[in-house]
């Protein structure tokens, strides 16, 4: 429920905050566990990991993580700090918004745009902002800057964007098309160059007027005293309205209908072909969040510049990678607050796409059939370092809890997102690949020389 961006391993682990007696008693356990991973059908190096202290000895840095201090002004506004010991030195601000984005635009851009003139960044659910300040502008109302000039620049970031960028977008756009206005996953994250032409200065600055206190969460990071951060929001955002049943968690009003279908754009003339393939996935509150974050990194990534090459772990890349079907190859699972998408993005040569669907689809199928031991234990691994990755730094700490306390309502101690990964099992894989994959209609997105795309 809680996973983003992607981090190194932490393979050190097992010598953290352990004495000698530790490390030799799991010596020991591991020595004698070592033959019974052939019967396993698991290498050596998996089986170790697997049976190590990783399991039965829990960090201090994990067991004993700080918790964060949170209070609530009378409008709802959540604020959320976790400072170190001094009160003088640096601090983060993590300002989340939730009830605003690309979702609710009924032009196209307006979210964007208000975000490109305060500072901020837009999500499809959500905006955020890197101070109290710049969230309290653009919820008032009170919006400085030149407008032609913001939308010059969102329109030029928008032609130049990737491709896989904008097959992200489309297959938004065609999963969720029967979406109604001013509540639609199909909204392009950044609007198109015509519907950001016709905004206005007026298209922006009543954005923030449906937003309630309870919508808001500041999280604070670094050096600082928590009643004085409290005190600084509740004179920023203590005007906003309150909602009065205090809501903790981003809901809608009504559930996005997912629609299987494709949209391809054909160039000929292009070499090479980027799509976009999603099965309809799950909410941040759906039990089937953590296994779907589970199969994203065994079906994992793969970048021909890289230099892993065909020693990438995945089977997936493993075949994209040895049989040259994709420059480049990735998982995807993406949740929002009544549904998501689960699947891959990828970029080919024209001539070997067919070859690249025959390689990927049955590494999602077999998904529910079962995969093996080994991949089951270095996914979990795998899962483990990202959630690490994503609380190092003040920055990034901060970005995430305001993201857990809008989407799950609370901070999730660091011991219980280990431990939620860790109970995951084989049959959890299966049966959630089997509610996603097996025998569901998905949604693709397609761009460039497509020729040799299979028929939906």
């Amino acid at each position: 429920l809680w996973l983003s961006g992607l981090g190194s391993s932490c393979w050190w682990i097992l010598l953290y905050n352990t004495n000698i007696m530790m490390l030799t008693t799991a010596t020991r356990r591991i020595a004698s566990k070592v033959a019974t991973s052939q019967s396993k059908g698991m290498s050596t190096v998996a089986f170790q990991t697997a049976t190590s202290s990783f399991a039965d000895v829990t960090p201090a840095y994990v067991a004993e993580a700080p918790t964060p201090t949170i209070s609530e002004l009378g409008n709802g506004v959540k604020v959320v700090s976790l400072f170190g010991g001094s009160a003088t030195g640096s601090s983060y601000t993590s300002v989340r918004v939730s009830g605003v984005g690309s979702r609710f635009d009924k032009v196209g851009g307006e979210h964007a745009l208000l975000a490109n003139l305060t500072g901020g960044e837009v999500g499809r659910e959500h905006l955020s902002f890197s101070s109290v300040a710049a969230a309290s502008s653009a919820l008032t109302g009170n919006v400085a800057g030149d407008v032609e000039a913001a939308k010059a620049y969102q329109i030029s970031k928008v032609a130049n964007s990737s491709y896989e960028t904008q097959m992200m977008d489309q297959v938004h756009f065609t999963a969720y098309q029967n979406s109604p206005s001013g509540n639609s996953l199909a909204n392009a994250l950044e609007g198109t160059a015509d519907s950001i032409s016709s905004l206005s200065a007026s298209s922006v600055s009543s954005l923030g007027a449906n937003v309630f206190g309870s919508d808001v969460c500041v999280v604070c990071t670094g050096s600082g005293e928590h009643d004085k951060l409290v005190e600084e929001v509740d004179n920023a955002l203590g005007s906003l309205k309150s909602a009065g049943s205090g809501k903790e968690v981003a809901a809608v009003g009504e559930k996005a209908a997912f629609i299987g279908s494709d949209i391809r754009i054909r160039y000929d003339s292009h070499d090479t072909a980027t799509i976009a393939l999603a099965f309809e996935g799950a909410s941040w509150t759906d039990p089937k969040a953590v296994p779907l974050a589970l199969m994203t990194t065994i079906l994992g990534s793969f970048n021909v510049s890289s230099g892993l090459g065909k020693d990438v772990s995945p089977a997936l890349c493993q075949e994209v990678a040895i049989n040259g079907v994709a420059s480049s190859v990735a998982a995807f699972n993406l949740s929002y607050s009544d549904t998501g998408l689960f699947g891959m993005v990828a970029t080919a040569p024209d001539n070997k796409l067919d070859d690249l669907m025959w390689y990927a689809m049955p590494n999602f199928v077999r998904l529910a059939h079962g995969i093996s031991e080994e991949e089951l234990v270095r996914a979990k691994i795998t899962l483990k370092a990202r959630i690490l990755s994503s609380l190092d730094g003040d920055i990034a700490t901060g970005e995430e809890m305001a993201r857990q306390m809008q989407t799950i309502g609370r901070v999730m101690p660091l011991a219980e997102m280990l431990a939620r990964v860790d109970a995951l099992t084989m049959d959890d894989v299966k049966a959630t690949a089997n509610d996603v994959i097996n025998d569901q209609d998905h949604a693709l997105a397609a761009i460039g020389g497509i020729h040799e795309l299979p028929d939906y």
